[in-house]
C-alpha cells in the first residue's frame, strides 16, 4: 500500500491536529445518526419515531450548513465556529435529556433539528483548508482523499462504538459519548482555526442552490446517501428481528472497513480519467453490489454484501468531492463542498424517515430492494455531471 502521498500531507504544521479534530467532531456527527435510533426504537419499540428522529437532525443539518459555510467563506472559520460550537454543544445536551422521557416525542425531533441546525459541515471546512494547502499540488489529489477515507474509517468505530454501547450499557451511552467527542472535537477545531481570508463581493450574496454540474452531482450524492441510510437501517431491523441487534454495528463496520481500505488504495493512486467520469462507473458498481442485500437470506450473506457495497462507497465520495472541486472557484469552495454535505444529509434524512416507515409496513427484505432502487436511479444522473 502506498502511503508516501499521506506522509507527505502531513509534513505541514499543525495540520495534524487540525486533521485529528475534524474526525473527532464527525464521529460525534454519525454516531448520533444510529444512536438515536437505537435508542428511540429501544425505549419505544418504533422505527417510525426513531426514523424521524434522526431524519429531523440530518434535515436540519442539510438545511443550514449551506449558509454556515458561506459565512466561512465570508467571515473565516474562527468567527464562524466560535459562534456555533456553543450553541450546538447546549442543544445536544437538551436533545440527550429530552430523549430521556420517550412520550415526549415531539421534543426530542424539535431538539434533534436544533442539533442538526448547529452542527459546523466539519468535511467540507477541511476539505477546504486542504485545498488553500496544496491547490495545484499533486498532494491535494491524497489530501481531499485522506478526508474520504476517514469519513468511511468513522463509520467503521461509529456504528460499532454506538451499538455496542447502546446495546451493552445502556441505550443512551451512545449518544452520551457523541456529546462528548462533540465538545473535544468541536472545541479544538474552534481554538484552532484561522481568521478570515479577504473574500471576494460576490461571495457575500444570498445562498443560491447549485446549478449545472453541480446540480447533478449534488442530487446524485442525495440518491446514493439515501440508499445507503436505508441499508444501515434495515440492517439494525434485520439483525433485530433476529434477536442479534448487537452484530447490526459489526456489519456496518464491515462495509464501512472495505470501503477505507479502498479508498487508502484509491486516493494514493495517480488517476488518467477526470474524477466525473470515474463517478459514473463507481455508482453504477454501488447500484449492482447493493442488490446483494435484497438477496440475502441471512446474517452471513449480509456480511457478504456489506463488504461488497463497502468497495465503492469511498471512492464515490472521492470522486464526488474531487468533481465538485473542480466545477466551483476557489472563493465559494466551502460552501460548495458543503452542498455535498447538504445533499448528503437530505439523503439521509429522507432515507431514514421512508426506511423507519418501509420496515414497519412491509419488512425489511422490501426496505432492502427500496434502497437498491434508489442506488439505481443515482446512475442516470452521472451523465449529468457536466457543466
Amino acid at each position: 500500500m502506498p502511503y508516501r502521498p499521506y506522509r507527505q500531507v502531513f509534513a505541514a504544521p499543525g495540520t495534524v491536529v487540525v486533521a485529528g479534530a475534524g474526525v473527532v467532531a464527525r464521529t460525534a456527527h454519525f454516531m448520533t445518526l444510529l444512536g438515536v435510533v437505537l435508542f428511540v426504537s429501544a425505549t419505544t419499540g418504533s422505527y417510525g419515531l426513531a426514523g424521524a428522529v434522526s431524519a429531523a437532525y440530518a434535515l436540519a443539518y442539510a438545511a443550514v450548513s449551506p449558509l454556515t459555510s458561506r459565512l466561512v467563506d465570508r467571515l473565516g472559520p474562527r468567527r464562524v465556529l466560535a459562534a456555533t460550537v456553543s450553541a450546538h454543544v447546549a442543544a445536544r445536551a437538551a436533545m440527550l435529556a429530552a430523549a430521556w422521557w420517550p412520550a415526549q416525542g415531539w421534543a426530542v425531533v424539535a431538539l434533534a433539528a436544533a442539533t442538526g441546525a448547529s452542527m459546523p459541515a466539519v468535511g467540507p471546512l477541511a476539505r477546504a483548508r486542504w485545498s488553500a494547502l496544496y491547490r495545484g499540488t499533486p498532494l491535494l489529489h491524497p489530501a481531499l482523499s485522506f478526508e474520504s477515507v476517514m469519513d468511511e474509517a468513522i463509520l467503521v468505530v461509529g456504528p460499532v462504538a454506538v451499538t455496542v454501547l447502546a446495546t451493552s450499557v445502556d441505550p443512551a451511552a451512545g449518544l452520551v459519548a457523541a456529546l462528548v467527542l462533540a465538545v473535544g472535537g468541536l472545541g479544538t477545531l474552534a481554538v484552532t482555526a484561522g481568521p478570515a481570508a479577504p473574500a471576494p463581493v460576490a461571495s457575500v450574496a444570498s445562498v443560491a442552490p447549485p446549478g449545472g454540474g453541480l446540480a447533478a452531482v449534488v442530487a446524485l450524492v442525495a440518491m446514493v446517501s439515501a440508499a445507503t441510510v436505508t441499508i444501515e437501517v434495515t440492517v439494525v431491523a434485520f439483525a433485530g428481528h433476529r434477536g442479534v441487534t448487537g452484530v447490526s454495528g459489526w456489519i456496518l463496520a464491515s462495509m464501512a472497513s472495505s470501503s477505507t481500505l479502498c479508498g487508502l488504495w484509491y486516493g494514493a493512486r495517480r488517476w488518467r480519467r477526470p474524477p466525473a467520469h470515474r463517478l459514473m462507473w463507481t455508482v453504477s458498481l454501488f447500484a449492482a453490489a447493493s442488490l446483494g442485500f435484497v438477496a440475502a437470506p441471512g446474517i452471513a450473506a449480509l456480511f457478504a454484501a456489506a463488504v461488497l457495497c463497502g468497495l465503492t462507497l469511498a471512492p464515490i465520495v472521492i470522486d464526488g468531492f474531487a468533481t465538485v472541486h473542480d466545477l466551483v472557484p476557489a472563493h465559494r469552495l466551502t460552501e460548495g463542498l458543503t452542498w455535498m454535505s447538504t445533499a448528503a444529509g437530505v439523503g439521509i434524512a429522507v432515507g431514514s424517515a421512508v426506511a423507519g416507515q418501509a420496515i414497519d409496513a412491509w419488512g425489511t427484505t422490501a426496505t432492502f430492494a427500496l434502497a437498491s432502487g434508489c442506488a439505481a436511479a443515482a446512475v442516470p444522473l452521472t451523465w449529468l455531471r457536466r457543466r
